[in-house]
């Protein structure tokens, strides 16, 4: 068997196991390794070998027993595994946040009724914890549920359409085959060792989207500077809240596209035309987004200064120096500076990456 043949046997078993799930993958490799290597001693062509074992997708149905998933085996764990860290981010922070804002909106105790005063802000913490906390994890379990839904359909699609390819080079192969039937040359590259995207990576992005977009939602308040005074809190927000009905949607919808792309990363899992087209695309979206946050709509609290100076109270001269440097346009430029640096530079990582490593351009 020489090295050509080799890689495509490789590249079919590949095609043919990373359909099925994680368990199976192991036993089915060695078993199509020992059913190839002995056909090709049979018939002493790899191509006439896997020509007649046909289209690894519909080879690995027999594997399958031919059911039809709403999320299919070649997802399903990375599936489980998102959702479980989606869910974790989603209610955690929440249950916090309404532990919170019970414990700091409960009346003064004193020594009488200092025990039933923090019993009940617990049980009313919680209750509306646990509230907002299911109310996050449906829409969470069904946005993600949603999300491997349309890949795993928009994935068979491709391969559909893949699997139909003309070219002239066919020509006179098609005169003496179907056009469609399935040849080895349709056979992806097994992806190099440096195009593989670090699961780690894709799971740090995630776990900040989905607690970044929690808290915008559940808790903008707590973006503030935080004063205390014995036993005074006082909290000056950053953000406009008075105009938060109007400058969330958009928030969330860039982070809600950031977070669409790190599915598909994690999903593709290697570096690939699709994920750099992706990541240009989502990119591109987020940084006009948070130029409309950022430069359009009213995002800063346009009292921040003043409330800041009535907090610090005697200390509001010693922080003078501070207040003067405080600017909400040179806050925003510099933020929006930053973002576009930080999303060309993932862009710029993720084209080099594909071109250079990426099995996109992998040849046969």
């Amino acid at each position: 068997m020489t090295p050509n043949e080799k890689d495509y046997m490789d590249r079919y078993i590949y095609q043919v196991i990373r359909r099925l799930p994680k368990a199976q993958r192991d036993e089915v490799r060695m078993e199509l390794e020992e059913l190839i290597s002995d056909m090709y001693a049979d018939k002493g062509s790899m191509e006439k070998v896997l020509t007649q074992l046909g289209d690894p997708a519909e080879f690995s149905k027999q594997y399958q027993n031919n059911r039809q998933y709403l999320i299919g085996p070649e997802y399903f764990e990375t599936y489980l595994w998102f959702v479980k860290v989606v869910l974790i981010c989603a209610a955690v922070p929440i249950l916090v946040i309404s532990l919170v804002n019970a414990i700091s909106e409960m009346p003064m105790v004193t020594s009488q009724n200092a025990a039933p005063v923090v019993i009940r802000a617990i049980v009313d913490g919680l209750t509306a914890g646990i509230t907002n906390a299911l109310l996050s994890c449906i829409s969470s379990f069904g946005a993600v549920t949603l999300t491997f839904a349309i890949m795993e359909r928009k994935k068979n699609q491709f391969e559909m359409k893949k699997a139909e390819t003309w070219s002239v080079e066919k020509l006179e192969e098609d005169k003496k085959t179907d056009a469609s039937r399935w040849t080895p040359k349709f056979l992806e590259p097994v992806p190099d060792k440096k195009a593989i995207i670090s699961r780690g990576d894709s799971m740090a992005g995630i776990v900040f989207i989905v607690i970044f977009s929690v808290l915008l939602v559940f808790a903008p308040h707590f973006f503030a500077a935080i004063f205390t005074e014995g036993e005074t809190v006082t909290a000056v927000p950053v953000f406009h809240l008075e105009k938060w009905g109007m400058i969330l949607p958009i928030f969330v919808l860039s982070l809600l596209i950031g977070l669409v792309d790190e599915i598909l990363r994690l999903v593709v899992g290697c570096y690939c035309k699709l994920v750099m087209i992706s990541n240009i695309v989502c990119g591109a979206i987020q940084i006009v987004l948070s130029a409309v946050v950022l430069k359009v709509l009213p995002i800063w609290n346009p009292d921040f200064v003043v409330e800041l100076q009535l907090a610090l109270g005697d200390q509001a001269e010693s922080a003078a120096k501070f207040l003067t440097y405080w600017n909400a346009d040179m806050v925003s430029n510099g933020l929006l500076s930053f973002i576009i640096a930080i999303t060309l530079f993932e862009i710029g990582m993720t084209i080099y990456k594909t071109l250079r490593y990426g099995v996109c351009i992998k040849k046969p």
